[in-house]
């Protein structure tokens, strides 16, 4: 089958709409857009001829002409003709177009027969999706791609532009849970070399917001809240993934959960902000964040509340991030609901650093003390394999009956429990705790 991209070309030839030899050498640029169902989206084109030093003039009153030639990836038998209008002050034609279906569909603008200038088919992809469908944003310079605006002005060819390690696996995963956008400070001149950079790397197509050099602020987080505000007022956001502190105050400002892609975490943006040091670690945490918000509003509406805040409690320092924004809602009973259990992972949090795992024998006081702490959360992290430990002892008191080292780097221990039920018998527990390559004692096998 053939791709939608042979399409573009297949209009120039079939259509007869390669221009004369004479005609003037023009290039056109398609704007990717997000729409409704059954609601009037505007399809644009930029019509620009070749000028100097990569100032390219518009072009005004040429006719462009617009057909679907693909929908969710698959070519139609025979591209669908949407319309034709002509190019204003500014080199762009609008078509308002009422999808009737949702899905992600390939437009192509082209210039009529018969035009002064000639260039290749305009790319334009339009996303429709559905109305529970959530957006999830990806900033793409740093977190997929390396390229910047110098570097593809200095016309450095795609195959040289390498994508980030999991980017592809990990975001064709997500798109087919969520509506992708892509965001880049990459200026729209560069947008159809940078198209067929994504198809190059077989990411998952998405609309792509380029940042309009005149049209919009200079500054990167200004930009980016001003964008990210304005899908929030027409759809469903949910999370957002960037690797800059700017992308992240544009995704908290918004409510969105916010995902940094980096090296280091940015100790100033404190726990709202997930860190993620790779792509498999970025799918987790939406996965994780995706089952938070289930169990928050399961919470919130009384339905399993004692289970739901078990599990979120589970969910460690993450946690704040992927509710903090639900602090904000406008649902008394979910907001409140937020707020207890951020405020409740924070103590945990909090207690677990308070523990001293330097030596078995306090990290056995630590144990001691979680266990009357009461919270699974912070006896999980006490594990060495991580489990989750079974049903917590109540006790009054507890006493040491014996302490010995079967072998280096272990020791073992007896504990009797008394019971805080009065003519309970005590019961007797064995420990054997390890030492970590770290230096610190866990609860071992």
């Amino acid at each position: 089958m053939n791709s939608p991209r042979l399409t573009f070309l297949a209009l120039s030839l079939v259509c007869g709409l390669v221009s004369p030899a004479l005609a003037k050498e023009g290039k056109l640029t398609g704007f990717d857009v997000l729409g409704h169902k059954g609601r009037k989206t505007e399809l644009k084109a930029k019509l620009e001829t070749k000028g100097f030093l990569g100032i390219d003039p518009d072009v005004k009153g040429a006719p462009l002409d617009f057909f679907v030639v693909a929908k969710d990836g698959k070519e139609l038998e025979r591209p669908n003709f949407l319309g034709t209008e002509k190019t204003n002050d500014d080199g762009v034609a609008t078509l308002v177009w009422t999808p009737e279906e949702v899905g992600r569909f390939s437009v192509a603008a082209r210039l009529r027969k018969g035009a002064e200038h000639s260039a290749a088919p305009a790319q334009i992809c339009v996303a429709i999706p559905s109305e529970d469908r959530q957006l999830l944003i990806v900033q793409i310079d740093g977190t997929v791609s390396g390229a910047t605006n110098l570097k593809m002005f200095r016309g450095t060819e795609n195959e040289e532009i390498k994508a980030e390690d999991g980017a592809q696996q990990v975001l064709s995963v997500l798109a087919t849970t969520h509506q992708l956008v892509y965001m880049t400070d990459l200026e729209l001149a560069f947008s159809n070399k940078f198209k067929d950079w994504l198809l190059l790397r077989g990411l998952p197509p998405a609309p792509i917001l380029f940042w309009e050099l005149f049209e919009r602020s200079l500054s990167h987080e200004t930009y980016m809240t001003q964008m990210v505000e304005r899908l929030q007022k027409s759809f469903p956001l949910a999370i957002g993934v960037g690797a800059t502190t700017g992308d992240m105050n544009a995704f908290l400002t918004n409510g969105l959960v916010p995902i940094r892609l980096a090296d280091e975490a940015d100790p100033e943006l404190g726990d709202v902000v997930v860190q993620a040091n790779d792509w498999g670690q970025v799918l987790g945490h939406v996965v994780r964040a995706k089952g938070a918000e289930v169990l928050i509003r399961d919470y919130a509406a009384g339905k399993g509340a004692s289970e739901a805040l078990r599990k979120l409690c589970l969910s460690g320092a993450p946690g704040v991030a992927y509710l903090s924004s639900m602090r904000r809602d406008s649902d008394l009973n979910l907001a409140a609901a937020a707020t207890l259990v951020v405020g409740k992972l924070r103590g945990i949090e909090a207690f677990v650093r308070s523990l001293d795992l330097s030596s078995a024998d306090r990290t056995l006081n630590s144990l001691i003390a979680s266990w009357r702490y009461g919270q699974p959360a912070v006896l999980k992290r006490l594990y060495a394999d991580g489990s989750e430990p079974g049903s917590l002892p109540v006790f009054s008191q507890a006493e040491l009956v014996s302490r010995n080292e079967p072998a280096p780097g272990k020791v073992a221990f007896k504990l009797r429990l008394m019971s805080a039920v009065e003519g309970q018998e005590a019961i007797v527990v064995e420990l054997v705790l390890v030492e970590q390559e770290d230096d610190t004692w866990l609860v071992g096998k």
